[in-house]
């Protein structure tokens, strides 16, 4: 069995060996896996018709439609494809926070995530992204690959601002095949949500956001006065507490999260709050399960 080295033991791992990641439509790979992929062709399961559009391949035409009624029809297929997956890891220095930190959960998910779909021979890419920059590691398919993909996972280190927005230009700048996104992460980027996402939309990736968030982040417990320094720009200032200013933080705290429950509603993305106080077994085993995201 592949070694996890210091993520995920390998108990847990024998868990995750039943399960797959959720494609909520056709998968767009070309190697065999375990996702549905519809294409034009021939010796697989026949699933439905379209309209012939010039350049498709005539051998695909039902010719028995055509001589009925006069109509170019093409035959559809089903096969099993492999699946794309993406698994976009924030290592911004806010991630670098609580007990157990944001990142190291993240790191942890993402170690689960991509050995799901190793062990269905679906192709994972692993990319951490900060200050607008990646780290990546190619396409990795197969059980085999664990250990190299693990290592990756490991090494990442907080740096800098999130930076979703150019960090997703920049990796997906490149032709990718359209698959599942998983992006990780507290989104907590001072340039906003919609910049990101927008560029994930217009590819017509499936997305799947796992929202991080540590516990006294959504209830701080704070002295009456106290320093405050910001985890990814390091500006510092002086501040009283107020049960007022309090509630005003835990309100604009709600904010964030439903904006970014309700941008997943409004495009039919899957969205998942992972709180580091729950049980790590938990959140993927059952959390996971009960969003979809895992099968």
């Amino acid at each position: 069995m592949a070694s996890a080295g210091g993520l995920l033991d390998q108990s847990f791992l024998q868990k995750l060996e039943l399960l797959s990641l959720a494609m909520h439509r056709p998968a767009h790979g070309q190697l065999k896996g375990v996702h549905r992929s519809r294409r034009v062709g021939s010796g697989m399961v026949f699933s439905d018709f379209r309209p012939y559009a010039a350049g498709d391949d005539v051998r695909n035409i039902d010719w028995g439609i055509y001589l009925r009624m006069d109509r170019l029809i093409l035959k559809l297929f089903e096969e099993e494809a492999d699946l794309p997956i993406y698994l976009l890891v924030d290592a911004s220095r806010s991630m670098d926070y609580g007990t157990p930190s944001k990142l190291d959960y993240a790191r942890k998910l993402a170690a689960a995530l991509c050995y799901v779909g190793l062990l269905n021979h679906d192709r994972v890419n692993l990319v951490s992204f900060a200050d607008g920059d990646v780290q990546t590691l190619p396409a990795r398919r197969g059980k085999n690959q664990a250990p190299q993909a693990f290592r990756f996972l490991e090494n990442i280190l907080p740096r800098g601002q999130t930076g979703l927005q150019s960090a997703v230009r920049r990796f997906f700048g490149s032709p990718r095949t359209r698959g599942l996104v998983v992006v990780i992460s507290d989104f907590l980027d001072p340039d906003g949500i919609d910049g990101g996402f927008a560029i994930l939309r217009r590819f017509r990736h499936e997305v799947a956001l796992i929202h991080v968030v540590a516990a006294d982040e959504r209830e701080p417990r704070l002295p009456e006065e106290v320093m405050l320094v910001d985890a990814e720009d390091g500006a510092a200032s002086e501040v009283d507490v107020t049960p007022r200013l309090l509630e005003a933080y835990r309100k604009e705290f709600q904010r964030h999260e439903r904006e970014l429950d309700a941008y997943c509603r409004k495009f039919g993305w899957a969205y998942v709050q992972a709180r580091t106080e729950m049980p790590f077994e938990d959140l993927v085993l059952k959390l996971l399960r009960e969003h979809g995201l895992l099968l």
